[in-house]
């Protein structure tokens, strides 16, 4: 059974009514907004330099970049790198996206670079945005319909903001939404904890990375 990071986050009438409405279970009454599927697409979310920073405490790192979240954003990338490698291994496609700010004149800025550790391979698809879902004003849905695919596991940031956008337009679309949380992260603690939630509830499936991977594993 997953642990659920926003487990501490919950009154004692909170867990109650997650459980007696079904929650825990079924995910939202409305619509199936639960599932694995059996063809998924690896989505990487906006890592670029502007977004990550450095390797050091976020008060450190938005000195640099005011949108850098810093050791936040390499925690998540420790377990990026590997499970990103993992599944190329198996076959998945992995898309990238690259936010691209209107403040920005230059869409081949350095700042705009998907960081090292976790940057495309050259198999992998860089698709550009300039709002929070990889939906909007892209060609994602069209590659994921050519591609047959059924299911996305959403990697990167922020959960409360380009995250949550993309997963609810996913599920919205008909694919189911795969996140493995530790992969994915924001720099606010109480929006990451409270944006997973809110997704778990209504429109994806929230797992630990290992349960990911053996998904995966099952699938390839």
């Amino acid at each position: 059974m997953t642990d659920h990071i926003w487990d501490d986050l919950l009154s004692e009438q909170d867990k109650q009514v997650i459980s007696k409405a079904g929650y825990d279970e079924s995910g939202a009454a409305s619509w199936e907004s639960r599932g694995l599927g059996e063809n998924p697409m690896v989505l990487v979310i906006d890592m670029q330099r502007l977004v990550v920073g450095e390797d050091e405490p976020i008060l450190d790192a938005i000195e640099d970049y005011r949108t850098a979240m810093g050791d936040i954003a390499w925690e998540a990338i420790e377990h990026m790198d590997p499970f990103l490698e993992f599944a190329r291994d198996r076959g998945l496609p992995v898309t990238y996206t690259r936010v691209v700010p209107s403040s920005y004149d230059d869409p081949d800025h350095e700042d705009l670079d998907i960081v090292e550790p976790v940057e495309p391979e050259p198999e992998d698809t860089v698709i550009d945005k300039s709002y929070a879902s990889a939906f909007y004003g892209t060609d994602l849905l069209s590659r994921l319909v050519r591609g047959d695919h059924d299911s996305v596991i959403i990697v990167g940031n922020s959960t409360s903001g380009c995250v949550r956008a993309t997963s609810v337009d996913a599920q919205q679309h008909g694919f189911d939404v795969i996140l493995p949380q530790e992969c994915l992260f924001d720099r606010i603690e109480a929006s990451h904890k409270i944006g997973l939630l809110d997704l778990w509830m209504k429109y994806a499936e929230v797992q630990e990375l290992e349960e990911v991977e053996a998904y995966v594993e099952s699938v390839t």
